[in-house]
């Protein structure tokens, strides 16, 4: 099994394209899956072009959330492929805003929505694969949901408690790694659900953990309960944050820490 990065904040490379959102490739036993479509379809096309992917050969297409920098290349992979199979949280098609009053959510028609399944708990994609609701996932401090809204009917604008969260488990081994989007429930709190669900052993935890913004002590607990569930290795980018990313490793040495880069390819054993 393989988990490549195909769009991330950040590259490596000289001939993809790099930007703000995130997208992840899942092959398995002659599968791919497609865990987030990036911003928009011009670096999600180009850079699966690169890596020799048709997206005819997509069999699964997963949302992590209804967020734009996720899902913008959602619209251009459904008119790609008549085939593939597209799955995303209940709520997913929510009006959304942030901090800045911007409109973030994801604009389908009424067709498009048609065309995708909800995550109700644990969803099969392959043998080794699953799609797992992140709406039973504790909040906590820990969580990401502060500055993020709902746009309601009503003309409110409640606290967005990211019911729509997906994230994956890949099992091989005996173990787990666990893909996440933003993170927005939580990493840990995820994890942490995740070992409720499948009770194995961590592995590896690959994607963004939205720690961009947090303080050092709320890092020093992030570490903390990372550490406490002794994975082999993490591999997180795009909303980490860079600073975040370097306080996280020095607080975490007994840990092997990656960051995230277009091209990254992370096997599975």
């Amino acid at each position: 099994m393989k988990i490549k990065i195909i769009v991330d904040n950040y590259a490596a490379q000289s001939n993809v394209f790099a930007e703000h959102g995130f997208s992840a490739l899942i092959c398995d036993g002659g599968k791919n899956i497609l865990f987030d479509t990036a911003s928009g379809s011009l670096a999600l096309l180009h850079n699966l072009e690169c890596f020799k992917v048709a997206t005819e050969e997509i069999s699964d297409v997963v949302l992590s959330h209804g967020h734009n920098d996720h899902s913008g290349g959602v619209v251009t992979m459904m008119n790609r492929s008549q085939e593939c199979r597209f799955w995303a949280g209940d709520g997913f098609d929510v009006a959304r805003t942030g901090r800045r009053g911007v409109d973030i959510g994801l604009k389908l028609t009424a067709e498009q929505k048609s065309r995708f399944n909800i995550v109700d708990g644990i969803v099969k994609l392959t043998e080794n694969v699953f799609a797992v609701s992140a709406k039973g996932c504790e909040l906590t401090e820990l969580s990401h949901t502060e500055d993020f809204y709902v746009l309601a009917e009503d003309g409110t604008k409640p606290n967005d408690c990211f019911n729509d969260e997906v994230y994956i488990i890949c099992v091989h081994g005996r173990k787990m790694s666990v893909v996440t989007g933003c993170a927005h429930r939580g990493v840990s709190n995820i994890v942490r659900h995740a070992q409720q669900q499948f009770r194995l052993p961590v592995d590896t935890i690959i994607g963004g953990f939205h720690t961009l913004h947090d303080s050092r002590e709320k890092l020093e607990k992030l570490a903390s309960e990372l550490k406490s569930v002794s994975p082999r290795q993490i591999i997180c980018g795009h909303c980490t944050g860079a600073e975040a990313y370097a306080e996280l490793k020095t607080m975490m040495p007994e840990i092997e820490m990656m960051h995230t880069q277009v091209g990254l390819n992370v096997f599975c054993e």
